[in-house]
């Protein structure tokens, strides 16, 4: 019997997060697909100019056929959005730039979260037993 890879990856923000409780389901797309898709990923999200426009557009709407779903309800109403590209293009920056990037991280292998770092330990001993003060300044000459 073969290896059955799951054509989809869950998407979930910790607690820690602005978007605690967000679960996403997208596909995992092919290396030519993803290449297509990587201008999303160095974007800057806050401006491009308006020649970028239509072909980020173009972009967006594609990764936005790369749901599958989403738990995300209305502020006001409480009632579920729907996961169509065009919802997911009528979202807010911040939501998408977090959507897209957690499944960039998900599917290029990347854990999440990265693990904290070493702390720094205690100073050596040598380092204890230098002499540390100021030395007096030259005589002038």
């Amino acid at each position: 019997m073969g290896y059955k890879r799951s054509k989809t990856v869950l998407l979930k923000w910790g607690a820690d997060t602005d978007l605690s409780g967000l679960e996403v389901r997208a596909r995992r797309i092919s290396v030519e697909k993803f290449l297509e898709l990587g201008p999303l990923l160095e974007t800057d999200f806050d401006s491009f100019s308006p020649e970028d426009v239509e072909a980020m557009r173009g972009m967006f709407m594609e990764f936005g056929r790369v749901l599958v779903s989403w738990n995300l309800e209305d502020e006001d109403s409480g009632e579920p959005i729907p996961c169509t590209p065009e919802t997911f293009l009528d979202q807010d920056i911040e939501l998408v730039q977090q959507i897209v990037t957690a499944w960039a991280e998900n599917i290029a292998g990347v854990s999440r979260p990265l693990p904290p770092p070493s702390p720094g330990g205690e100073p050596s001993p040598e380092a204890l037993s230098l002499p540390m003060e100021v030395l007096s300044p030259s005589p002038p000459s």
